[in-house]
């Protein structure tokens, strides 16, 4: 986790998607899709675009819950690490140094880290999730798409505001954001969070503590200046650590162990495991953005450097028996440079170009796999680097005030190199084994485009078509022993028609688009000798609809939905399947074809409903919140097997607004109020057992917080 996110878009108004006034009609958005500032009803990208103010009045209080606002984002986590899919377009990470599908920018940086990833909302100013490639400006791996997440910049004038809340499970936690001039021409904010779960979602039956419970304390601070002669400097650090009794994997129920025919018989949010749970994050990182303004253009120069820890230790068995544990430690580092000038003139031609460096260390050291049972003892050290370059371009020319056409293309060139070496204890570890070191390489050069035409009807009407090809890096697995157990990169070409849309007086905005993907070389996760593994799998097509709506239908009042529709299905090309014995436990079944399967954690419907009202009162004002999300069905793996079955999740807010200028709020909150019982994330593993990751239950609580 972490305290503050990325540079997606910024909100005009204090609230550009709940609050809107009944005269004017709904707040204008404005997003950097395209590393420039433009209203999102005028770009030609599938966009789902939230401000700070809304993030908190829908509760949305980590990435992981923007699944319940955006239409056809997934976001899971394995093992702690980030598994976020858009459109079905995603991986479930296995390895230092393998990226995701859908790329996670915090203020124009780039998060390679599947870990550091999974961050927690504080001082945000806009979350963007931009839909489908982003290859030609953000890269190789937005294959799926983006989420863009925007921090405050500091102000001159002295100002902030504080928060204090306790919650169910006995959590107490605070936010405080202040920022103020230092002097001419330079300002500086400082955000703090904090939040101690001290009481868990449920218990290890196995040793009676607690699971499923997380501490975290973050803090971010930027350093704005005016260096003169139109040149501004901003240099942001952040740090954050996050300790948690998780992941606590339970046994699927119904299911028995081999051998010794154990059922799991505890509570949804239980484990019973002989191995407690735990897992430590520990990032931190620098940036400096620097931005000179020319006659016409501007450049802009974004450094950044980030490192991130990750120590884990988990029951992979889910019993009390001592089968197989896994212990992580995993140091991720990485360094970037991005360069682009962008036009800034009024005429019909933008345009931009720009170059891109990314370093990154990936350092497992050791990964180990312990099979007591066996007596034996599976430990990896490896280290997975990448150098990657790039050189981009985009311009958009409009032939009319109506029509225009973007052209983008960016070229990558890349090296990705693994070292491993390892062993094999035997009997705890009366004989070693040591594995053969190897070096492996793998290089790759690709073309990314975009090709988009868009055409206004009237003046609150855009309909556009585009044509975009991404890719994601290839890589190694880091838990082979012997070979290098190497994936090759996957290709997405995508055709999306859309819809942008204000209407009655600007009180209504719908937005949709459609689109159909040709996805080759997927990367697929497997199990190989109990280790987790990537795989390419051959083609799958996938075609759908996701649109969004926002009502202003009376003062005070805006309504909001959003709808996800999606069939994903893989081409024919061989899969593993599991089986489940009578006997108990599962074991490896016949190769089968995918042909027809379903894509993994990619529900067919997803609907989310919102409403928000805010009533004034003599000297203060009450604003009520109420959301509802529903998930169909979704697949854990190519087989579809083991499938998490569809459900919905109610949450709703009041808060009172009080004192002078309405200062000081006091909201009471609720989150999965329906007490549904989901899993985060499910695996499949031969041998063993199906896992459960299960999702928060109900959740409540209350938060003061004052601005100044």
């Amino acid at each position: 986790m972490m305290t503050c996110l990325a540079p997606a878009a910024r909100a005009e108004a204090a609230d550009a998607n709940v609050r809107a006034d009944a005269d004017s009609g709904l707040a204008e958005i404005v997003v950097t899709a395209q590393k420039r500032g433009e209203n999102l009803q005028k770009v030609p990208i599938a966009v789902t675009a939230l401000s700070g103010e809304a993030l908190t009045t829908k509760g949305i209080t980590t990435v992981v819950d923007l699944t319940r606002v955006a239409p056809s984002l997934t976001y899971t986590v394995q093992a702690t690490q980030a598994t976020p899919r858009i459109r079905g377009v995603g991986t479930a990470i296995a390895g230092a140094g393998n990226e995701n599908s859908v790329a996670t920018y915090v203020d124009g940086v780039y998060y390679a880290s599947a870990t550091g990833s999974i961050l927690t909302f504080n001082n945000i100013e806009q979350v963007a999730v931009l839909k489908g490639p982003q290859g030609t400006l953000f890269g190789r791996n937005a294959t799926g798409g983006l989420i863009q997440i925007t921090t405050a910049d500091p102000k001159q004038e002295l100002q902030g505001n504080a928060r204090v809340g306790y919650g169910s499970q006995n959590t107490i936690g605070g936010d405080l954001y202040v920022t103020g001039g230092l002097g001419a021409g330079a300002a500086a904010n400082l955000a703090v969070h904090y939040s101690n779960q001290m009481d868990g979602f449920g218990k290890n039956l196995a040793n009676g503590k607690d699971v499923n419970k997380t501490r975290d304390i973050g803090v971010r601070t930027k350093f704005k200046f005016d260096l003169g002669g139109r040149t501004t400097a901003i240099a942001a650090f952040d740090y954050d650590h996050t300790i948690a009794a998780a992941p606590a994997f339970r046994a699927a129920y119904g299911e028995k162990a081999l051998f010794t025919g154990y059922s799991f018989k505890g509570g949804f949010n239980d484990t019973d495991t002989d191995t407690q749970p735990y897992s430590s994050v520990e990032q931190y990182g620098a940036s400096l953005n620097v931005t000179h303004e020319f006659d016409g253009a501007k450049l802009v120069s974004i450094s950044a450097y980030r490192r991130t820890q990750w120590d884990v230790a988990f029951d992979s068995d889910a019993t009390p028996t001592p089968a197989l544990s896994v212990n992580v430690h995993e140091v991720d580092r990485q360094f970037s440079q991005e360069l682009q000038l962008i036009s800034t003139g009024s005429g019909p031609f933008k345009w931009m170009v720009g170059g891109y460096y990314f370093y990154g260390k990936a350092h497992n050291d050791p990964g180990t796999i312990y099979l007591p049972v066996f007596g034996l003892n599976q430990i990896i050290n490896s280290i997975q680097s990448t150098n990657s370059y790039a050189a981009f371009a985009q311009a958009t020319y409009s032939f009319d005030a109506a029509t225009s056409l973007t052209l983008g293309l960016r070229y990558t060139n890349e090296d990705k190199t693994m070292n491993s070496s390892g062993e094999l204890d035997f009997l705890n570890p009366a004989f070693v084994l040591p594995a053969a070191p190897y070096t492996a390489r793998q290089h790759v050069s690709r073309l990314t485009w975009r090709a988009a035409i868009d055409h206004k009807i009237g003046e609150d009407v855009l309909v556009y078509a585009s044509y975009n090809r991404g890719f994601k890096s290839g890589g190694f697995n880091a838990f082979a022993l012997n070979t290098p157990n190497a994936f090759v990169p996957e290709t997405l070409d995508a055709f999306e028609v859309g819809l942008k849309s204000e209407f009655a007086g600007r009180k209504v905005r719908f937005n949709a688009a459609g689109f159909y993907y040709d996805f080759k070389n997927i990367q697929l996760n497997t199990y190989v000798n109990s280790a987790p593994a990537v795989y390419n799998g051959k083609q799958a097509t996938i075609y759908g609809l996701d649109a969004d709506l926002t009502a202003a239908p009376v003062r005070g009042l805006t309504l909001t939905a959003g709808l996800s529709l999606i069939h994903a299905r893989f081409g024919d090309f061989p899969i593993t399947t599991t089986v489940i014995l009578l006997t108990g436990g599962l074991v490896l079944g016949p190769m089968t074809s995918a042909k027809d399967k379903r894509l993994p954690q990619t529900p067919d419907v997803q609907l989310n409903l919102g409403a928000q009202y805010h009533l004034e009162l003599p000297g203060s004002s009450l604003d009520f919140a109420a959301d509802y999300f529903h998930s169909a069905r979704w697949f854990e793996a190519p087989e579809n097997r083991l499938n998490q079955p569809a459900y919905s999740v109610v949450n709703a807010s009041v808060a009172w607004n009080f004192g002078a200028n309405q200062a000081y709020s006091f909201r009471i909150w609720g989150r999965n109020l329906n007490n549904a019982h989901y899993a985060n994330q499910l695996t499949a593993q031969p041998n063993f057992l199906d896992l459960v990751n299960p999702a928060d239950p109900r959740t409540y609580g209350a938060t003061l917080s004052v601005k100044f």
